[in-house]
């Protein structure tokens, strides 16, 4: 029809154009121009692609026409064009290769524009001498006419663009909204909820169908958000009740009013349960203490004396060999050197070397290359002992490495240089070793099984962990604090143990260890139904252990778990002071809350005016 070089679409490479997102809408608009006018109509877009037509141009839509066409030059130019003569004489069609067999006699063509940049063009056509002089006679009414059509299109094309990002900013912001583990509910001025998220849906057990459209107060009949509506304050922190049939639920929630232009026309209420704020807070804590030497809880002179130690070697570079029964903590001694080393802001890579299978072990230590072996990762990967580079690496259970490894981290340790599986060349490596383990090491070298070489590079520094059973004067201090750290986590008030649990808690072995500890004092206060624990919410395994052991004596010539508790106490006033910030540092290096350290004070009838 004029237009040279057409080719079909299936053979196009160009990125969807805004005219064919919306070829339905332009369509119609074709056709609604050709009932109009009756004129033939073509739209192209840029990629010079026949979007929509009538009449002749119609059969053509999806066919694409060469840059040389007038539709190309058109986009090109970006100005509008008009056809007076036909192809055969008219300048613009000299180099088209099909202007001898052009049936066109006449045309007006407008360019499309959306956000200053030619999308498109806009063509009438004729094709008999009577629309030929009809075309021309009225061409600036008809110009006038296609630009305005195109306006149209534009705008809708806007529109369109407009409503599917919004459509999508919708959905991700849904999305966002729903990922958040707090529960969210929005109401609007009124106080009747417009939405909720699947958090608040699952908190609540409602469905958004259900909840929205209630007034708040429905759902939470003490809540104030009237106050809020009126004054615009920030409501935060505060504990709401939510009765669900016959169940109390309590949460801490925090409301935000949504302004326009100053004025109140909603809130966003977020909330939490208390429960999960609790396990919040018990986690940071621990976190928080864990990961120091003054953080680790001990007052016996044989951990005191070990921290001491640690302390000194802590800023060097040697290598440390730390041993001990399982469950001692020896991961935490480690991890609180590395806190207290130069290398702190380095990292912390932790490895258990009996937990990786043998053959895999070397892969996770030193890394590998690319196709070293069958199922390699594109690229290679690296080993434990690159990523801990600038940092510190433990080898946990250093005992179970086996001996082929055992020369290659010898050679780690002499060279200060690692070779990744498959490798070719040394990988040069900044890093600190700790390694650990529970077994008895030069027993192991008698045996053949442990390298005698490799066991002097590694105990460079030696430290021995002792077990719990040997440090019972810290048993007071461990016991408290993981009593207050299962109150708080399990929303529990739990003040103590019975005269008889605390016997108990002295002559048992703990074979586990403090890890024992721990889990014996969560099971208690999760079971207990009383503000005490006695001997009916231990576990099994130590009340079957005096039933067994019916002789024990639970009453040795040890000191009491009372003169424990005021021989700890008192030392850690003579250490910290008598002042009330001082109080808090001593009741902090207890692993005790500030409230059990005072009433342990005043039960236990201690004068607190102690000389330093």
């Amino acid at each position: 029809m004029g237009e040279s070089k057409r080719m079909s679409v299936s053979k196009l490479s160009s990125p969807m154009s805004e005219l064919k997102i919306n070829q339905s809408y332009v369509q119609k608009i074709a056709e609604v121009i050709a009932a109009v006018i009756e004129f033939e109509v073509a739209i192209i877009d840029k990629n010079l692609e026949v979007i929509a037509g009538t009449g002749n141009y119609k059969s053509e839509i999806g066919f694409v026409y060469g840059k040389g066409s007038i539709t190309g030059q058109i986009i090109h130019s970006g100005d509008n064009f008009i056809l007076d003569d036909e192809p055969l004489h008219h300048d613009i069609c000299r180099e088209c290769n099909q202007n001898v067999i052009c049936k066109l006699k006449s045309g007006i063509m407008s360019p499309i524009l959306w956000n200053d940049k030619v999308i498109g063009t806009l063509s009438i056509f004729a094709f008999d001498d009577k629309q030929k002089n009809e075309l021309l006679t009225n061409r600036d009414k008809f110009l006038d006419f296609l630009m305005k059509i195109s306006a149209l299109i534009s705008s809708k094309i806007g529109e369109n663009e407009m409503h599917a990002r919004l459509s999508l900013m919708a959905n991700q912001f849904s999305a966002v909204i729903n990922s958040i583990v707090e529960g969210l509910i929005a109401i609007d001025q009124a106080g009747f909820i417009t939405d909720i998220n699947k958090s608040a849906e699952k908190l609540l057990n409602i469905s958004s169908l259900e909840a929205c459209g209630q007034h708040i107060s429905d759902i939470f009949p003490e809540f104030s958000a009237p106050k809020v509506l009126k004054f615009g304050q920030q409501y935060a922190e505060q504990e709401i009740k939510y009765k669900n049939k016959d169940e109390i639920s309590l949460f801490i929630s925090t409301i935000t009013p949504i302004k326009k232009d100053q004025h109140i026309i909603g809130l966003v209420i977020s909330f939490r349960t208390i429960r999960e704020m609790r396990k919040l807070a018990g986690r940071l804590i621990r976190e928080d203490r864990k990961y120091s030497l003054d953080g680790i809880l001990g007052t016996s002179n044989c951990v005191t004396m070990l921290k001491q130690k640690m302390q000194l070697v802590a800023g060097t570079d040697s290598t440390i060999l730390i041993t001990g029964e399982s469950g001692t903590g020896k991961e935490l001694f480690a991890r609180a050197i590395h806190e207290e080393s130069h290398r702190k802001n380095g990292p912390f890579i932790a490895i258990n070397c009996g937990a990786i299978p043998e053959t895999l072990l070397e892969s996770e230590l030193f890394g590998y290359e690319e196709g070293a072996f069958t199922g390699a990762s594109r690229g290679g990967k690296p080993g434990k002992f690159e990523l801990a580079n600038g940092g510190t690496i433990f080898l946990d259970e250093i005992g179970d490495m086996p001996m082929h490894l055992q020369v290659k981290l010898l050679r780690v340790l002499q060279e200060v240089e690692i070779e990744r599986i498959g490798g070719v060349k040394p990988v040069w490596v900044d890093v600190r070793i700790i390694a650990a383990t529970n077994r008895n090491l030069e027993e192991m070298i008698k045996e053949k099984l442990f390298r005698s070489d490799l066991f002097y590079r590694l105990s460079v520094i030696p430290f021995y962990v002792p077990p719990l059973r040997e440090r019972k004067e810290d048993l007071i201090l461990l016991l408290h604090h993981f009593l207050d750290k299962y109150n708080l986590i399990l929303g529990k008030q739990v003040t103590g143990f019975t005269q008889e649990v605390q016997r108990k808690m002295l002559a048992y072995p703990w074979l586990g260890n403090v890890r024992e500890l721990e889990n014996a004092v969560e099971y208690a206060v999760n079971i207990a139904t009383k503000n005490v624990i006695d001997s009916s919410f231990l576990s099994s395994r130590v009340n079957d252990y005096f039933e067994h052991n019916a002789s024990l004596s639970t009453s040795d010539n040890q000191l009491t778990l009372a003169e424990q508790e005021k021989h700890a106490i008192e030392t850690a006033l003579k250490k910290f002071g008598n002042t009330r910030k001082a109080k808090e540092k001593a009741a902090d290096s207890l692993g005790m809350s500030r409230s059990t350290f005072y009433r342990k004070i005043k039960n236990l009838g201690l004068n607190t005016k102690i000389p330093k």
